[in-house]
């Protein structure tokens, strides 16, 4: 299954999501990330909407559950993703 970046936004918007994917210097990374307002930190200064910037790169941020931080990766850099 191909899995587009607008297809992983709305997978990450309802779901706590296990991406592996391999950084830019080589290495591999399995990350807990979301996109659910409750997860982030000041997402309620915006009513309850995570506000995303929108690009045209295949570039994905996320909030990352354990460092408790915004994090990005490449789409075309992604292994595997697992919901829950």
């Amino acid at each position: 299954m191909i899995v587009t970046k607008e297809n992983l936004i709305d997978i990450l918007r309802n779901n706590v999501v296990t991406v592996t994917f391999t950084k830019v210097n080589g290495e591999e990374r399995t990350m807990q990330c979301t996109l659910i307002a409750e997860y982030i930190p000041n997402a309620s200064t915006s009513n309850g909407k995570v506000l995303l910037q929108e690009s045209e790169t295949k570039t994905v941020a996320v909030w990352d559950i354990e460092a408790n931080a915004w994090r990005s990766f490449r789409l075309s850099s992604v292994k595997n993703i697992s919901i829950g």
